[in-house]
């Protein structure tokens, strides 16, 4: 089972993101657990979705890695679970297309 986690950013922005990135020395890859991660701008900020392998591994990246990194710029920290909104998540395998080829 996984999770998808939106989040709002108040405060964030487009120039914020990629800097934040290059601080976690995550630019162009997702943290680890995280399986899928999108984002752009949204109705308050900045709106990321992700996916996660577990809860956990969400909470530990939010605590130990991103929020030092906003701290440090200036934005708004999030701040489970007041602002993240989950859902489970059952993903049915599917069929390789590289067969079809």
């Amino acid at each position: 089972m996984a999770y998808v986690v939106m989040v709002d950013t108040p405060g964030m922005t487009a120039e914020l993101y990629d800097k934040s990135g290059e601080m976690m020395g995550m630019k162009g890859r997702p943290p680890e657990g995280c399986l899928v991660h999108i984002a752009g701008p949204g109705p308050e900020g900045w709106r990321i979705v992700s996916v996660w392998s577990s809860l956990e591994k969400a909470r530990e990246f939010a605590t130990t890695i991103l929020g030092p990194v906003q701290a440090q710029l200036g934005v708004a920290p999030v701040k489970p679970p007041v602002v993240w909104q989950l859902y489970r998540l059952d993903v049915a395998p599917q069929p390789s297309a590289a067969g079809n080829i």
